[in-house]
């Protein structure tokens, strides 16, 4: 479904992003992990054209999307749910979610806030709660879910489990893995957070430095302890 590579990303003069090369397949689910500042946001943005400046290959569904402005690329099926959840205060949960409906691919028809609601139960007493009164765990949830609304084919999860606590990572991951099921959605997550990232996806790939350093399946990884405190510990 997504071919990435070799690709090199960058802001100004620095170059971010180093001969990267990534795939995900339909249905499956990914975890792109590394420490803070390794590139992984850099990637997500990179892939959707929205920030740096990305040199190098990148396929959707056969197809090659690197010249695409960001509004084509998310009407193809591509959705970011951004690191910082770009929730806004002043509006509802339900309007929230309504905005999403314009990155929605011609003909297909956006879900409605009731239907996240029906795949993120949790959200149906919120919907008519203003942004500035959630939590950061609801936050998140609506920010998951508006991501949802165009129908992609394609989730793109950001550091999902930053500043959430430990039930609340669990609770979300757990949301995630079963809509991800259900709907047959593939699903590219960056984590520092394992348990969350291993909870939710089929494989992973280890980032340090811009540089692809580690790719496989968990049972590869957890057979290597070493990457755990080469690549993501403090």
């Amino acid at each position: 479904m997504l071919e990435v590579g070799p690709l090199d990303a960058f802001y100004g003069d620095s170059h971010v992003l180093h001969g990267v090369r990534l795939s995900v397949g339909p249905g499956e689910g990914v975890a792109l992990l590394g420490r803070n500042g390794a590139g992984k946001s850099t990637l997500l943005k990179a892939l959707l054209g929205a920030g740096p400046r990305a040199t190098g290959p990148v396929a959707f569904e056969g197809r090659p999307i690197e010249g695409l402005p960001t509004h084509r690329r998310a009407r193809l099926g591509l959705s970011l749910v951004p690191e910082d959840r770009r929730i806004y205060g002043h509006v509802t949960v339900a309007e929230n979610l309504a905005l999403a409906r314009h990155a929605c691919p011609p003909g297909v028809a956006p879900r409605t806030p009731a239907e996240v609601a029906a795949l993120f139960p949790l959200l149906a007493p919120l919907l008519s709660r203003g942004g500035a009164r959630l939590s950061g765990g609801q936050q998140q949830m609506v920010a998951v879910g508006r991501g949802l609304v165009p129908r992609p084919k394609l989730l793109l999860l950001d550091e999902p489990a930053e500043g959430l606590a430990p039930l609340i990572v669990e609770d979300l991951a757990r949301e995630i893995a079963r809509v991800r099921r259900a709907e047959a959605l593939s699903l590219l997550v960056t984590e520092q957070n394992v348990d969350f990232a291993r909870a939710c996806t089929d494989r992973l790939y280890l980032i340090d430095s811009g540089v692809i350093v580690f790719s496989g399946d968990w049972a590869a990884y957890d057979a290597r302890p070493e990457l755990e405190t080469d690549y993501l510990a403090l």
